[in-house]
């Protein structure tokens, strides 16, 4: 699996530029939240000594509806091809082949499904921003832009369940090799834009 992140005991720095503290929120540790402010005991592998990490970000939760409905709907294929009497067509033994197939091909759409919403992360730090694509087991994609390269912050929310939930898009402009960074379906894309700007003042 790769080394997406990690949790060294070198988390805390001193003498580094923040914006203003939530002093309710400081030092969060939530395994699988989308929401981390000032998180505690999370790395990733590029970090500089004086850098502090100020924002950890995953899709809100929503989005993961579709994959674990779609589970579930899988779930049921064996028994409604039981009841419709497929198996009883089937030589012997064939049923409970294709059944144990049908089960372990859902664990890995599940399980694929999970993996790509955990550690697809985005990272807002007292220097960068950094934004982690996981495709697979084997393969992601992980792009960085210094907070002094960027140009324009805004966000956006999508239709009555992206208001009600609170979550959208965060659109950052940049001057750096890689243009434009989007942080999808994020809670609280407002905030978002709010620490990106507070930090882009200090610079």
């Amino acid at each position: 699996m790769p080394d997406v992140f990690v949790s060294p005991d070198r988390q805390t720095h001193k003498g580094t530029p923040s914006p203003q503290k939530n002093l309710t929120e400081e030092g969060t540790k939530k395994l699988f939240s989308s929401f981390n402010l000032y998180p505690s005991g999370i790395d990733f592998e590029t970090r500089e000594d004086k850098e502090k990490i100020i924002l950890m970000l995953r899709q809100h939760p929503v989005v993961n509806v579709k994959w674990i409905f779609t589970t579930l709907l899988l779930l049921t294929g064996p028994t409604f091809l039981s009841i419709f009497g497929i198996f009883s067509l089937l030589p012997e033994g064939f049923s409970l082949v294709i059944t144990l197939a049908w089960y372990l091909v859902t664990s890995a759409y599940a399980i694929e499904g999970f993996l790509n919403w955990y550690f697809n992360v985005y990272f807002v730090t007292t220097e960068e921003i950094i934004d982690v694509d996981f495709f697979n087991l084997l393969g992601k994609r992980v792009s960085v832009a210094d907070l002094d390269k960027i140009q324009d912050v805004s966000y956006s929310t999508h239709g009555v369940l992206g208001t009600v939930l609170n979550f959208g898009d965060v659109q950052i402009q940049t001057a750096a090799e890689i243009t434009e960074f989007r942080f999808e379906s994020v809670p609280s894309p407002e905030r978002v834009a709010k620490f990106l700007d507070d930090l882009i003042d200090k610079y």
